[in-house]
């Protein structure tokens, strides 16, 4: 097996139980290993830290499969992970139902780089690291097995795979081509998810308690509300609105595509479209005209894609979130309702809560935060791992 030597002091992080090693960290490599490859951790003083999968075309140099010196990195290793992250989502798998949920979140789960979606009779998978890449057959060979009779479908289109020196790759690994829109349950609302070609891996899974208490927080309006449902997509947050009993609401999205298929998800969960106006357009050009125009709404949502991709976008991201919220706070009527997210996972929570206080400074308004949100529980925060907590959310009370 290839080594990498730390240089002297560089082990901290690893004896904490993170799982990356970055470039900078690395004093030498032993025996040239293949992108990849498992490679022996090593402390400048000789000890073993480790074993990881080499990743020579990315900042972080080295991702830890185990802790343990005398793991054997092998396709029972990564049975048992599989196994583990199976069953603590569900304890049973004889009937997976028409639900959906995410079985592996990558390194929460102790598999750096590997995402497994489930929809209805379909599991999707990303692998975003070199390590995945490298035991790609063998992990969608396991899958296939603890949950037989499903379709694998895959989705390694994400951008991080260019940090790892991996080209895009999508299609059926296993099983047959998913249709177009497959139709799943959410918890208590139905929606149909693109698995080929919708974001993430079809459906944002980890907005599920989210849709729940937004619905419970509309629904606690002292009246029906008028609702503003910003970066609507395909309409997961206009159905739970509406569901809470909103009176009307603008879901605002830029893809006419998503559009047409929030009209059907309302639709299908039984609701009137005739109390939602879609707008295709830009949101932060949206919201400058309502607060131009003068309009006055009893709940905004907020809902964007990641504005901060890496550290160096920190700055920007905050500027546009303050923004975003600053023009939503200045929208609501006294006592409104402001649903508030980031998925960018370099905007921590307590970072996340200070642009806010700033939003409404400027806003002029008094803003209290009511609930905090977060990610589903099938999103599990590993604690020796701070990077899986990364979406974070507030609903707040406007005045």
């Amino acid at each position: 097996m290839a080594k990498i030597v730390l240089k002297k002091g560089r082990e901290e992080s690893l004896l904490r139980r993170h799982p990356w090693v970055f470039s900078g960290a690395i004093a030498g490599v032993e025996d040239e290993p293949v992108r990849g490859a498992t490679v022996e951790i090593r402390a400048n003083d000789g000890r073993t830290l480790g074993r990881a999968a080499w990743s020579p075309h990315s900042q972080i140099s080295a991702r830890v499969w185990t802790f343990d010196p005398d793991e054997q990195i092998d396709a029972e290793f990564f049975r048992r992970r599989l196994a583990r992250a199976f069953s603590a989502r569900r304890p049973s798998q004889d009937d997976w139902g028409d639900d959906c949920g995410r079985l592996v979140y990558a390194e929460a789960d102790g598999l750096p780089g590997v995402i497994v979606d489930r929809y209805a009779g379909f599991v999707v998978c990303q692998f975003l690291s070199a390590g995945a890449e490298f035991w790609r057959e063998t992990i969608c060979g396991l899958i296939a097995e603890l949950v037989p009779g499903v379709s694998i479908y895959e989705r390694s289109d994400a951008d991080s795979r260019e940090k790892e020196g991996l080209e895009p790759r999508t299609g059926v690994l296993i099983g047959s081509e998913p249709p177009e829109l497959l139709e799943v349950s959410d918890g208590r609302f139905g929606f149909l998810v693109d698995i080929a070609r919708g974001h993430k891996t079809g459906f944002y899974l980890d907005q599920r308690d989210n849709r729940a208490a937004a619905a419970e927080l509309i629904g606690s309006l002292p009246r029906p509300g008028d609702v503003l449902d910003c970066f609507s997509y395909t309409g997961s947050f206009t159905v739970a609105a509406l569901a809470g009993g909103a009176s009307w609401v603008t879901a605002v999205e830029s893809s006419p595509t998503a559009i047409e298929t929030a009209r059907r998800n309302v639709a299908l969960n039984g609701l009137d479209l005739s109390r939602v106006q879609f707008e295709e357009g830009n949101v932060f050009a949206f919201l400058r005209s309502c607060r131009d125009a003068g309009r006055v709404f009893d709940a905004v949502i907020l809902d964007p894609p990641k504005f901060a991709g890496s550290r160096g976008m920190v700055e920007a991201a905050g500027r546009g979130y303050k923004d975003i919220n600053l023009l939503a706070m200045k929208l609501l009527a006294p006592g409104g309702l402001l649903i508030t997210f980031s998925c960018s996972q370099h905007i921590g929570a307590e970072l996340f809560e200070r642009i806010l206080a700033f939003a409404a400074m400027d806003a002029g308004r008094d803003v209290q935060i009511v609930r905090h949100l977060r990610q589903a529980g099938d999103h599990p925060v590993a604690l020796n791992f701070p990077e899986s907590a990364y979406l974070k959310g507030a609903a707040c009370r406007v005045w």
